[in-house]
């Protein structure tokens, strides 16, 4: 028997499998050595207002590596999409991080920037790095984008001809994000790149090949069964951002086989779509219509066309009412239940592979 541990919210959680079922094994390891951010202070020191766009692992461990030139730099004002959550996790900044109204919309439907964003003076913004069907990745950029401009989301999903997902390629939707943060003055953009949970390295001002290219690269080949982990704490918080992190691993599962996501969904579904969804207040079709005017509407998209084309269940927190009663996911709330029910799908001779943490892989069928 061979014992896997996969991260699962602030903890992880033991998954064991047969030998004769196990397949192959990506399982990220994290850097041996600190994390270089002497160039990334370079940035932040000059910058009058500093952008915290998420709250993964790796970003905080770079705002960590930051918060001694943050202190000392009394001008400096911090801005996060969830300061307490910031606070919390570095008290060196308690008090220092603030966020920002969202931006409301023009009449006539043109985007609107938030103030900070527009007004002179450097600013510097930080955000983990992720696969993602709708953009090809997400980065500083496009992060940035969703936080602070009004309909940033909705304007980047109807610049795509379709909702198809399309991981680590350059998509419409990243083009429109790309031209959205080109309207941010005086702007410098730091991605992390993430491996084993930390931070490996940062990428100032990447592009979109760099970022793509920065992923673990992982050759696999195909199997009757797959587990996925969705990354633990930050990465599977809901089941928003488990199902877009499924899209960048799922080439590696044969067509209609057995897919095991591990998310604990601590925050529930995520997204207005999934909850309209859960709620019998949204169709299934709905995700593939162009008028995507509800927040997330291309996940309802991304959920349905997961169910058909491969078995789908999940070792997940979520509430049998919506995973299972409204969703239509079988679930398990232990993972030996979850491997048992996995295993008696794939048969006794059915290989599984295993991506512990699938945001941070590249992932490709051999």
């Amino acid at each position: 028997m061979t014992e896997l541990w996969i991260p699962y919210g602030a903890v992880e959680t033991l998954v064991t499998i047969q030998a004769e079922n196990l397949g192959e094994v990506v399982e990220p390891q994290p850097p041996s050595s600190q994390l270089e951010s002497e160039g990334a202070a370079e940035v932040t020191r000059k910058a009058g207002v500093l952008f915290v766009c998420d709250i993964l692992p790796p970003t905080l461990e770079l705002l960590k590596a930051l918060s001694e030139s943050i202190v000392s730099t009394a001008s400096m004002r911090v801005v996060a999409a969830a300061p307490r959550a910031v606070e919390s996790a570095i008290p060196e900044l308690k008090g220092r991080v603030a966020t920002l109204p969202p931006p409301m919309p023009q009449d006539d439907g043109s985007p609107t920037y938030s103030p900070e964003l527009v007004a002179g003076g450097k600013k510097a913004f930080i955000a983990t790095a992720r696969p993602d069907p709708l953009y090809g990745v997400m980065d500083a950029k496009v992060e940035a984008c969703l936080n602070w401009i009004s309909g940033a989301g909705s304007r980047a999903a109807a610049a795509r001809p379709d909702v198809e997902p399309t991981p680590f390629m350059r998509t419409d939707s990243y083009e429109k994000a790309d031209e959205l943060a080109a309207g941010v003055a005086d702007a410098e953009f730091l991605t992390v790149v993430p491996r084993g949970g930390r931070a490996a390295s940062v990428l100032h001002n990447p592009p979109f090949d760099v970022v793509s290219g920065a992923f673990l690269d992982a050759q696999l080949p195909r199997a009757k069964g797959l587990v996925l982990g969705a990354g633990g704490r930050g990465y599977d918080d809901t089941l928003s951002s488990a199902v877009r992190a499924a899209w960048g691993a799922v080439s590696v599962l044969r067509p209609s086989g057995t897919l095991l996501l591990v998310a604990e969904c601590s925050a529930g579904l995520g997204s207005t779509a999934l909850e309209m969804l859960a709620t019998g207040r949204m169709s299934a079709d709905s995700g593939k219509k162009k008028e995507r005017r509800v927040e997330g509407a291309e996940e309802v998209f991304y959920l349905s066309k997961l169910k058909e084309e491969y078995d789908v269940m999940m070792l997940t927190g979520l509430p049998d009412v919506y995973a299972k009663g409204r969703l239509g996911i079988p679930t398990a709330r232990g993972s030996g239940e979850a491997v048992g029910r996995l295993l008696d799908r794939v048969g006794r001779s059915g290989k599984v592979n295993v991506l512990t943490r699938a945001p941070e892989c590249r992932v490709e069928a051999s």
